[in-house]
């Protein structure tokens, strides 16, 4: 594997240039999600390969970690027969680096359903979703589905981890008017644990138990779009969500996301301590403003009830050495917020100063320990290829929350390209 995994890179490297548009899913209830427009696809088929190597600084250690990156992007989207659509999505990533395990391949099963348009104001979708809600550009508390979701991540950016992360098993029915739409979702259970097998499908994570999910959104204007959740299940109390989003002016979108309900702390979950369910409240309320040379600026708030305090996280720092980073696997794992307060900022830039290059970058700060966690990346497009340079850095205090991730700074180079 590791033989094949340098020959397809420096394959890889010496293709030459032309690019295709990368098929990102729209998500058309998240006006503050702002991907780049793409093209319509001319086929139905999609494949690209990506080549990186990562440089990455572990704080205490002597020497650096050294990896290399050899992924498979396979997507199909088509209609095999009238009112039929069915959609593919998988992601294969080949790793080798100088620390162990030396080696290690995931494959994520992102989506694999059909969705039967029985009328023009019906739809049936069957088989693995990824069902992703939210208007929060870097934080998500509607997006109920998303936790135990990731099997490999490539880049911290948030349009990447709600991209490539596994779709849930559900049989989902849509139901369409005029200016209002009704969704509701059934997800089984289907397994308990996760798995790590390369290609498991990995039922454990997605649907580890039974739930159910309701959707309604009305359209009362152009620039009005307000959506409400109801999410429950099998052993969990039930959880409300609100999703609001709207046209400030006309480069400007205001939104507002939160969730409430019964639910155990971060800590509780993290160190697996009995403990009774308490009102836990999340939200995300943010701006997004585009400039006419093509800056696109996102300030949002955070918060996250569940998440410890500066009281509970000094406790939390005193009990153990492993604790710390026990609590931030933990909202790895359920892609929740590690602080109870933070702020986020994004940007990206399209075609800044030179045609075909573009520039993205986050800074989330700490507003309980005082600490950051940034990215940038500088990315330029061919016709078929793209090349990006991404940088990443945890900063802060002694004891504070992201100057305990393990990882201190690292620098990633990839070279993606669509076939």
């Amino acid at each position: 594997m590791r033989r094949l995994a340098v020959t397809l890179a420096v394959a890889l490297c010496a293709a030459g240039s032309a690019r295709a548009a990368d098929p990102a899913d729209a998500d058309a209830l998240s006006l503050a999600d702002q991907a780049p427009v793409v093209p319509q696809r001319a086929h139905d088929w999609q494949l690209s390969a990506e080549a990186a190597r990562v440089h990455s600084v572990l704080r205490g250690a002597a020497s650096p970690v050294e990896a290399a990156r050899l992924s498979f992007d396979l997507r199909y989207d088509g209609t095999p027969a009238a009112g039929l659509r069915a959609v593919l999505s998988d992601r294969l990533d080949l790793t080798h680096s100088n620390t162990s395990p030396r080696e290690s391949n995931v494959n994520t099963l992102r989506e694999a359903y059909l969705s039967w348009q029985k009328s023009a104001d019906e739809i049936v979708d069957v088989g693995r979703v990824n069902l992703r809600y939210g208007a929060g550009s870097g934080y998500n508390p509607t997006d109920f589905f998303k936790a135990g979701a990731l099997r490999s991540i490539v880049s911290p950016a948030p349009a990447s981890l709600r991209e490539n992360r596994l779709g849930t098993v559900v049989l989902q029915g849509q139901k369409l008017w005029s200016a209002t739409s009704l969704t509701a979702a059934y997800s089984p259970r289907l397994g308990s644990t996760p798995s790590t097998d390369t290609f498991s499908l990995d039922f454990g994570a997605t649907n580890p138990r039974h739930r159910w999910l309701i959707a309604a959104s009305h359209k009362f204007s152009d620039a009005f779009n307000p959506q409400l959740l109801l999410y429950g299940g099998a052993g969990m109390s039930p959880h409300a969500g609100l999703n609001l989003s709207g046209l400030v002016n006309d480069a400007t979108v205001a939104y507002l996301e939160v969730s409430a309900g019964k639910g155990r702390a971060l800590v509780a979950q993290a160190l697996a301590q009995a403990e009774a369910e308490h009102w836990q409240r999340r939200a995300a309320l943010g701006l997004t403003t585009t400039t006419a040379f093509n800056l696109s600026l996102t300030a949002e708030a955070e918060l996250n009830s569940a998440a410890p305090d500066r009281v509970q996280w000094d406790a939390l720092r005193a009990g153990a050495p492993s604790n710390p980073l026990r609590l931030l696997g933990a909202a790895q794992t359920l892609q929740d917020l590690p602080v109870r307060q933070a702020l986020f900022f994004y940007a990206t830039w399209q075609d800044l100063l030179v045609k075909h290059v573009d520039l993205s970058a986050f800074v989330r700060s700490d507003l309980v320990t005082h600490s950051r966690t940034q990215w940038l990346e500088a990315r330029y497009h061919w016709d078929r290829v793209d090349a990006a340079l991404q940088w990443q850095l945890y900063s802060g205090g002694p004891g504070s929350v992201y100057a305990t991730v393990p990882q201190q700074r690292s620098v990633q180079l990839v070279l993606r390209v669509f076939l």
